[in-house]
């Protein structure tokens, strides 16, 4: 086609005066595809420059049209082609042309740009003039503020509830993690920080030890559960906010810091600890032994393994592997997964561990409005050993949880029994801002199931529309229940280290409690946010109803309904075995 329309112009020209004309262009201009745009300039700056390049003999009169080919109008008419074309003919001098044509090509090229850019725009200009439109108004808005609000306001702070405002409109997931925020957020999904390895909260008003974690700074340093910090590193914690003290407890490894701590016993202990790497470990088991590790074996006799995952970070399926490991050395039979409480966390970690019980077919599919389609599948390679299995939910059992439930369920992997699930379809990408200081966690796509299904719960749905991972065995359990349920998982995190004793042996360094600081106590622990494990990722949750039920919670132990329940089915699969295979 190029060679075509530049055939016309031959190796010759006569002697002439150039004359070109750039044919009126009409309305319809913007609405030209960009790429068509592009091409007809493109013809028509290689016309003019191979046109000023050849003219050097005489020859017979010729016209070229970037419109459809050789012209065969008249020179120095126009012939009214299509919307954009170029025309011209020459007689006369050809060094005059010469000129002419070099600032010709010079004048088309800045033109042509200018013209292609506004046409271009034109393409999308009713959403660009929408947002111009907003964006103005949005600064009209700010200047006003800023000029006459009644208080001065910071710039930064504006913008950041602005920003705030934006993304909290579009779903309870997608949100703006600042500068101050990302190390916190990164932590969770990593499972990995610096820091000294305890689990920390208020109790009445003052910051508690909960309990350390097992093989760390703290732990050997002969830190208590139930200690209360009355100081860090010299300055009173009297006021502090949870937040704040993990700020100043958590920090690079290798660095030092310094608590003060109240033992239950009374005494007063100063200590120095070391920080370190300290990985979070969410995999878990029914309870701890003497020795304070995990016993993964619930039921010995019927040989029934039980774990719990708090949340999916990039360690747990690491974790769950070396479970399982323990449990197959023990001859298990049959396998609780507990995913009740999880918020969720990493999308990969959740097919990996839904992998984990798979050997082929898909596990979840993510669809987005402008992110390609994906679809994870199960593979062979590292499948565990069948055995019956059942996959404890309930209303708090978010995101990656309802992956891996839902993915079992769909294959006929595993029973799923308790209370349906949040509703949380949603897969949110964390987007590194300018100088990755700062990061911005989106809603891009939801998932579904192998099924097909997605499970997403959006603001309008009903109870009897589909979403969530509704269980094959319907067990509900109140609020006061499932505060009871929390409780004894609290008293089975704790790690009990030698009752005040340091790991050597040596006794605790304790000074009488002053007069201005509180006594000795052992406050009533507050029931966690079940998303308390997983900060900023699926905060959304709700927990209401748990705060309200913890003023409720007897005393006596609360009757787990949905893990026995789940106890009865895989105790009865071996009887219902015997009867299929008689009646077969």
């Amino acid at each position: 086609m190029m060679k075509e329309k530049t055939a016309g112009l031959g190796r010759t020209a006569p002697r002439s005066h150039g004359v070109f004309s750039l044919a009126p262009m009409p309305d319809i201009m913007p609405a030209l595809p960009l790429f068509a745009q592009l091409r007809r300039f493109t013809l028509a700056v290689i016309a003019v420059a191979e046109f000023a390049g050849v003219l050097y003999t005489d020859a017979p009169s010729r016209a070229f049209c970037t419109g459809g080919g050789a012209c065969k109008r008249p020179a120095g008419r126009y012939n009214g082609a299509s919307a954009w074309h170029l025309c011209f003919s020459w007689r006369g001098d050809t060094e005059m042309v010469r000129r002419t044509l070099l600032s010709v090509v010079l004048v088309l090229v800045i033109g042509g740009l200018v013209v292609w850019a506004f046409g271009a725009a034109g393409q999308g200009n009713a959403k660009d003039k929408e947002l111009f439109d907003e964006a103005d108004r949005f600064v009209e808005i700010l200047r006003l503020v800023q000029k006459q609000y009644v208080q001065e306001v910071e710039t930064k702070a504006l913008f950041r509830d602005a920003i705030d405002g934006m993304l909290r409109g579009l779903d309870p997931f997608s949100n703006y993690i600042p500068e101050d925020e990302l190390s916190e957020f990164n932590k969770s999904t990593r499972g990995k920080f610096g820091g000294i390895g305890i689990q920390i909260g208020m109790r009445r008003g003052l910051l508690a030890v909960i309990s350390p974690l097992e093989d760390t700074p703290a732990y050997r340093a002969g830190v208590l559960a139930g200690d209360l910090i009355v100081e860090i590193d010299g300055k009173s914690t009297d006021g502090i906010r949870l937040d704040e003290a993990v700020k100043i407890l958590t920090g690079e490894a290798g660095t030092k810091v310094t608590i003060k701590v109240r033992h239950m016993t009374g005494g007063i202990e100063e200590i120095t600890i070391t920080r370190a790497i300290i990985e979070v470990h969410t995999v878990k088991g029914a309870r701890r032994d003497e020795n304070s590790e995990w016993v993964y074996m619930l039921d010995e006799e019927k040989k029934i393994g039980y774990v719990r995952v708090t949340s999916f970070v990039e360690n747990s399926v690491i974790d769950l592997r070396e479970a399982l490991d323990s449990l197959q050395e023990a001859g298990v039979k049959a396998l609780i997964l507990d995913l009740r409480f999880d918020p969720g966390g990493i999308l990969k970690t959740a097919v990996e561990m839904a992998d984990l019980f798979l050997s082929e077919g898909a596990i979840v599919k993510t669809k987005g409005r402008t992110t390609p389609y994906w679809e994870a599948t199960a593979t062979k390679a590292g499948t565990r050993p069948y055995c019956p299995m059942v996959v404890l939910v309930n209303q708090f059992s978010a995101s990656a949880s309802e992956i891996v439930s839902g993915a079992l369920q769909d294959h006929h992997r595993a029973i799923i029994i308790g209370e349906r699930t949040f509703g949380k379809g949603s897969v949110q990408n964390v987007i590194p801002l300018r100088g990755e200081k700062s990061a911005l966690k989106l809603t891009t796509s939801k998932y579904y199931m192998p099924s097909g299904r997605n499970i997403h719960r959006d603001e309008e749905m009903k109870d009897d529309d589909e979403w969530g991972v509704v269980p094959d065995i319907v067990v509900p359990m109140t609020p006061v229940e499932y505060v009871g349920i929390i409780r004894a998982r609290q008293a089975a995190d704790v790690i009990h280290n030698d009752n005040g004793r340091k790991p050597n042996g040596e006794p605790p360094k304790t000074d009488e409690p002053k007069k201005d600081e509180p006594g000795p106590e052992t406050p009533k622990p507050e029931p966690p946010s079940p998303g308390s494990e997983k900060k900023g990722d699926d905060s959304a949750l709700p927990t209401g109803a748990l705060d309200a039920a913890a003023e409720e919670t007897p005393a006596q132990p609360v009757v787990d309904r949905q893990l026995q329940r789940a106890l009865d089915v895989l105790r009865s699969m071996d009887v219902i075995e015997k009867y299929l295979k008689k009646a077969a």
